[in-house]
């Protein structure tokens, strides 16, 4: 398989995960989630209190996977996605390391795509 198909397919396949999880989570689909970690509750609780963090983020995920199915804006969606990744990862490594398998894999295809474009970025990421 050539790099730009499994590039195209990569790419596809994470736009649907993320979209997936945006609308699980924007229509209250995912249930509470228990974590086997007393501060991982306590962090997804005060996350949920705020009233406003879940429903941003879901649409957050939404838009950046459309991005990426659509392949409009995908090289902005790939860097607007990536804190949200390392957020994933970071709680789990953290705070729920057994149940964090999907947050790794969103991070890796981030990070990949990521490198794939990595042309696009290095205007942004030339030191002046």
């Amino acid at each position: 398989m050539n790099k730009i198909k499994s590039y195209n397919i990569l790419r596809m396949v994470f736009g649907l995960i993320i979209i997936g999880s945006g609308i699980a989570m924007l229509f209250g689909l995912t249930g509470n989630i228990k974590y086997p970690s007393a501060g991982a509750n306590e962090f997804m609780r005060a996350l949920e209190n705020t009233g406003y963090f879940m429903p941003f983020l879901a649409i957050v995920k939404i838009v950046c996977g459309i991005a990426l199915i659509t392949n409009r804006f995908t090289k902005l969606a790939l860097v607007i996605f990536m804190p949200v990744s390392i957020n994933m990862t970071m709680f789990h490594l953290f705070l729920g390391f057994s149940s964090g398998i999907p947050a790794y894999i969103i991070l890796v295809l981030n990070t990949y795509l990521l490198f794939m474009n990595i042309e696009y970025y290095r205007l942004m990421l030339k030191v002046k």
